[in-house]
């Protein structure tokens, strides 16, 4: 992996203080981490990305300085066009071609959380990986960004970067493209970004 090539892990669930974020930059050699919280005392903020829901666009306090991304729970519904959206997180198993295809050019991250596996039997793991290669192929067909992130809730649930590159290697494909293609699109999206003052 290059050095100028950070891994990120987009849904960190927990709020964490500039030594926790040190130490999980360190131990689990995570770059760049999404968070939900503004108020979290780590005052390392190229490191953190903060979430917020689609619907509360309008409230500015909760922004703090921090680049951000709008996000937004997927429901299966081909009216919604998904405005202002960065991130879909995706839940459940749904056929999303004509969804994929529909938001072509918005270049929206397709968000699916590693820590969902662990409530899956043998079987559903398996489906996972098969839908997982169909859906990023799909992503790469209508200029989409498939993210996997942990969506951990408390630090013993994060995963390393080694995890990640087990499952794009289990999915066939290449975590030196992954990681790229991912940081370009974080890129892309910060030079559209325009911070708050405090």
């Amino acid at each position: 992996m290059t050095k100028n090539r950070n891994i990120i892990d987009l849904s960190v669930g927990f709020s964490f203080s500039q030594g926790t974020l040190s130490f999980i930059k360190r131990f689990f050699s995570i770059d760049v981490m999404g968070i939900y919280d503004s108020s979290s005392p780590a005052i390392e903020k190229d490191s953190l990305v903060l979430r917020i829901e689609n619907t509360k666009q309008g409230i500015t306090t909760i922004k703090k300085n921090f680049f951000y991304l709008y996000y937004q729970d997927f429901q299966e519904n081909l009216d919604n066009t998904y405005g202002n959206t960065d991130i879909l997180m995706i839940n459940d198993f749904f056929n999303p071609k004509n969804l994929l295809r529909k938001l072509s050019g918005k270049n929206i991250g397709f968000e699916f959380l590693v820590s969902k596996l662990r409530y899956l039997d043998t079987s559903q793991v398996g489906r996972w990986f098969s839908y997982m290669k169909y859906f990023y192929g799909l992503c790469k067909r209508y200029e989409h960004q498939l993210i996997l992130s942990s969506g951990a809730k408390n630090i013993y649930e994060l995963i390393s970067s080694r995890m990640i590159n087990s499952i794009l290697d289990k999915l066939e494909v290449s975590s030196t493209e992954y990681w790229s293609d991912l940081n370009q699109w974080l890129s892309r999206k910060k030079r559209g970004m325009i911070y708050d003052s405090l």
